[in-house]
């Protein structure tokens, strides 16, 4: 998956581009493209507000924790990781 493409899919802004841009992250296998896909998902607008963190895009994650790819379900968690308490 290139970078626009990650872009791309993320802008859509629903569950099913998140979950491609969270597998193709898990999936690769050469460090750069893995850093590109982790940038692409940390620079990801919606995960600030004005208000902080968008809910939505936490509730997308939440959903993605229970994945039934453990791949997915795994990038989801380290994703959550920093907002749990």
């Amino acid at each position: 998956m290139t970078s626009d493409t990650a872009v791309a899919l993320l802008a859509r802004g629903d569950l099913s581009g998140l979950r491609a841009v969270l597998a193709a992250r898990a999936q690769a296998t050469e460090t750069a493209t893995a850093d590109q896909l982790s940038a692409e998902l940390d620079c990801d607008p919606r995960w600030m507000t004005s208000e902080g963190v968008a809910p939505e895009l936490i509730q997308q994650l939440r959903e993605l924790s229970t994945d039934a790819d453990p791949e997915v379900r795994d990038e989801a968690r380290r994703r959550l990781s920093p907002f749990r308490s």
